[in-house]
């Protein structure tokens, strides 16, 4: 379908970085856009909180805590452009079992019970490395979006390759899972493609901590100025449950029965909501948009949590250093039940000496004190999942058809910051907005150009940019 014409009216259906990031691409376009989002504030899963302190307030993250700063080239373009600091965060992980407990510091009974599984983890990592690297370009920058569609390791699951590699189960069970479980948001990892292997290992190493990156204040401040310019556009608590042709257009429906227009849609929420909200869905889109799997689907462990004080969840004798040193504690039990709790305040430098603890606990089976509040996951992610890879690529065929636009996590191949972000960026492009960079020879632009090859499977010459 040919672009549409700068002036046209697109409604985005979704407010988390995805779906603002569709709305302000095409807002600096000369797009008029609306933003229609079911929760109370924009963000999605990169949600604020205010915590009451001696001081006052203060506010943090609660799910999206911080992100590697080396891959995420687009994502730190636009923090940059709306003048918003990072700083950096160390990032370690206590495990606690029945019969040990687990730490990044290779010094623990159970670090030292599984070192041959390390040996053989380190040999898998450079073995798998060594795989992509033969069919990825051999020239190329750290990224994300490196993908090639003949690698076989594409098509084998990571937990079958570490039994073949003499890996444990218990490995598996007693520190990957507990440790990758805080950053996937699942403890359903067993159909995850080997492929992944390298980059996991290269964001969060399972033997030493890891240093990454987060605001300097608090997530809210980049959903407010990418919509400074057309706040009048965003509506907040404003479900969509209807989405029907009218004409060359669209007439949109809310939960409230009040009715909005447009020229094109971009859906960037939930593909299950996609489907409720679509009037006369194709057998296309039923298809490929009913196929897609979120964590909650195979994994209930994070479907919800508990936003906290209560220190006393934590084990006696290590409370104060995990409370002082490590940002996730996990504690699996006899039947091999998992409790993963976020410490928000242990290393965050905006944070940390404000003399509160502030955590999140998810699957919690201890009573909880001084409870702030209980949350369901406002977004579940989709599975790291060889069946949503594939998937992933069907989407193309969907993209644009019949005026209808996607993006959001279901649309990129793990659904971090950074390639929702450019999912947005790209689903704007689709629609003729320009790339709202410098269009340089960066490893940024790159990314967004290998991104519209997963999303769109072509690179479209971009648009001049609006001033």
């Amino acid at each position: 379908m040919a672009n549409a014409r700068p002036g046209a009216g697109v409604a985005v259906v979704g407010g988390g970085i995805a779906g603002v990031a569709a709305a302000w691409s095409l807002h600096r376009s000369g797009y008029a856009v609306e933003i229609f989002e079911r929760a109370p504030a924009l963000g999605g899963n990169a949600r604020t909180f205010r915590w009451s302190v001696d001081a006052g307030e203060a506010e943090s993250p609660l799910l999206v805590i911080a992100w590697p700063q080396k891959y995420y080239h687009n994502y730190l373009r636009l923090l940059s452009e709306l003048g918003l600091a990072t700083t950096s965060l160390p990032i370690a992980y206590f495990v606690k079992h029945p019969h040990g407990v687990f730490c990044q510091d290779g010094r623990t009974e159970l670090h030292r019970r599984r070192a041959a599984d390390f040996r053989r983890w380190d040999r898998l990592i450079r073995v798998t490395g060594r795989i992509n690297d033969f069919f990825l370009p051999k020239e190329r920058h750290d990224s994300l979006y490196h993908f090639s569609y003949w690698n076989p390791l594409n098509l084998v699951p990571l937990y079958a390759l570490t039994r073949c590699f003499g890996i444990s189960a218990r490995f598996w069970d007693e520190i990957f899972v507990p440790i990758h479980c805080a950053s996937l948001i699942t403890t359903s990892m067993k159909g995850m493609p080997a492929v992944v292997a390298p980059l996991l290992e290269s964001v969060v190493a399972l033997e030493r901590p890891s240093r990454l990156q987060t605001w300097a204040d608090s997530p809210r401040h980049v959903f407010e100025r990418m919509t400074e310019r057309f706040r009048e556009g965003v509506h907040t608590s404003c479900e969509i449950t209807a989405v029907r042709r009218k004409g060359p257009g669209f007439e949109i429906e809310d939960a409230a029965g009040r009715a909005f227009t447009a020229d094109r849609i971009v859906f960037a929420c939930q593909a299950p909501s996609i489907l409720a909200a679509l009037e006369q869905p194709s057998w296309l889109e039923r298809t490929v948009l009913g196929r897609v799997r979120y964590v909650d689907d195979v994994d209930p462990t994070f479907a919800r949590f508990v936003v906290h004080s209560d220190t006393s969840i934590f084990p006696e004798p290590d409370r104060e250093r995990i409370l002082s040193n490590y940002n996730t504690y996990t504690e699996v039990d006899e039947e091999g039940r998992l409790e993963c709790t976020f410490v928000l305040s242990a290393q965050n430098p905006a944070l940390k000496d404000l003399g509160r603890p502030m955590l999140v606990t998810f699957n919690s089976r201890k009573a909880i004190g001084k409870i702030e509040a209980q949350v369901e996951l406002p977004n579940p992610t989709h599975t790291l999942s060889l069946g949503n890879l594939a998937n992933m690529l069907l989407m193309r065929w969907l993209q644009g058809r019949g005026g209808i636009h996607y993006c959001g996590s279901f649309t990129t191949p793990e659904g971090g910051r950074d390639l929702s972000f450019l999912s947005g960026l790209v689903a704007a492009r689709s629609i003729g907005a320009a790339y709202p960079f410098a269009m340089d020879a960066s490893p940024a632009v790159a990314d967004y150009h290998q991104m519209q090859r997963i999303m769109l499977g072509r690179v479209v010459p971009d648009a001049p940019r609006a001033v």
